[in-house]
């Protein structure tokens, strides 16, 4: 049995690592919080990471460890990549994920390496002067050099706009200085990083269809997984599913997979997986970098086991353990796959919501079937409703042989599955 360290496990990462074919090898080791739910939040505060590091490298002395691993975007996956690289263990040079992380550095990196695909981007303070004048025309879109969950976001339109969205109240400030805090750490420890997380950046706007493209780097070789496509409700930027194989010409797809080879390699990223999210402008034929996530999609990791026969997480174990990940496209069971975001626009409250008997039967139909339900009965959406403009109160993976029977599928989990709103 090979001991396996899990920082910062999610619901993806649980359900993955207790299905039956990990019992007979792995043992895993969980730790680490979810800063972004209660009561865990509350300890966000106070969480130094040079003492959770020194505590797993004895965790992983007196235990017998292994491997470390993490699908986690916010500090999950740069303290595995610390962790493994002091314990000796195989995983990737922490300054990369941080540099990628950091959205202003990821984005010089993006315009050195991969130009015909960057976009223009500027530093912003937090605390803008009156003599503010930014290096970009409005509009522009605005964001946290380390953003979470896309809070603090937007999309202004001329000067005032901006100081307005920026005049954040103390409550907002000291959130903010709380997420950043644990990031700032880190650069500072890790890098020679001279602009730390207390910005935001400004980037040209750009616009088409979006997708991600999902890979791994293994002994210097880039490999490609494939590309999901995202499609948005109508008339918003808000996920409605996520579809795979892509749809789009395979010559723009080729190109995306070229794309993402060039930026991956010249950036020097080594033994990890990431996604890279991009446009695609059909109208003007181009192709633009969006952000790199140097960690893998756990939302899409069934998708590629329905398709491709291998769940991306025994990509992120293969890598985790030293061991060559074995990737075969097309050996999956299914066709096509997709992952349906189940949201309300209205803002009430959750009423009801499937009980564990209602998903088994659902899966009983489906065995490919994936369900996550968020929210308990009795749940204010509200709060979600002026943050995003929605509220995401299930997923649904599954696969299929068709696009018709995938959407019939989808039809009968919004039937079946007894969501209720008042």
């Amino acid at each position: 049995m090979k001991r396996i360290l899990v920082l910062f496990p999610n619901e993806w990462d649980l359900e993955e690592f207790s299905r039956d074919k990990y019992a007979s090898q792995f043992e895993f080791i969980y730790e680490g919080k979810n800063f972004f739910k209660l009561p865990q939040a509350l300890s966000l505060p106070f969480f130094n990471t040079r003492r959770f590091v020194q505590k797993m490298l004895r965790n992983i002395k007196r235990q017998n460890i292994e491997a470390v691993l993490s699908s986690d975007e916010y500090l999950g996956a740069i303290l595995a990549a610390i962790i493994a690289k002091e314990a000796g263990l195989p995983g990737t040079e922490p300054t990369l994920i941080l540099s990628a992380q950091h959205k202003y550095y990821s984005r010089l990196s993006q315009q050195q390496h991969c130009p015909e695909a960057s976009v223009y981007c500027d530093l912003v303070p937090q605390h803008i002067p009156r003599d503010f004048k930014p290096a970009l025309s409005f509009p522009f879109f605005v964001k946290p050099v380390k953003g979470t969950f896309s809070l603090f976001a937007k999309k202004v339109s001329n000067l005032k706009e901006l100081r307005k969205h920026m005049a954040f109240n103390w409550y907002e400030r000291l959130l903010l200085k709380t997420i950043t805090r644990p990031f700032n750490q880190l650069l500072k420890d890790h890098t020679s990083l001279d602009k730390n997380a207390n910005y935001f950046v400004a980037e040209e706007l750009i616009e088409g269809s979006q997708v991600t493209v999902d890979g791994f780097v293994e002994n210097g070789e880039v490999r490609i997984c494939g590309i999901v496509d995202s499609v948005m409700f109508p008339n918003t930027n808000i996920f409605e599913r996520f579809e795979y194989p892509s749809r789009l010409p395979h010559q723009v797809q080729e190109r995306m997979n070229t794309t993402v080879e060039q930026l991956m390699t010249g950036i020097g990223f080594q033994h990890a997986q990431f996604n890279v999210e991009l446009f695609y402008n059909e109208a003007l034929d181009e192709i633009h970098i969006i952000e790199i996530n140097p960690r893998l999609s756990y939302q899409f990791s069934d998708l590629y086991e329905n398709v491709d026969g291998t769940s991306t997480y025994q990509i992120l174990l293969g890598l985790a353990l030293g061991q060559p990940p074995k990737f075969t496209k097309g050996a999956g069971d299914f066709n096509c796959t997709a992952s349906f975001v189940l949201r309300t626009f209205e803002g009430k409250t959750l009423e009801s919501t499937p009980d564990a008997r209602h998903i088994k039967a659902f899966n009983s139909r489906y065995n490919e079937s994936n369900v996550k339900v968020y929210g308990k009965k009795g749940t204010k959406l509200s709060s979600e409703m002026r943050a995003i403009g929605s509220y995401r109160y299930g997923i649904v993976n599954v696969g299929a042989h068709s696009l018709l029977d995938l959407f019939s599928i989808y039809e009968d989990a919004i039937d079946s599955l007894p969501f209720s709103f008042k």
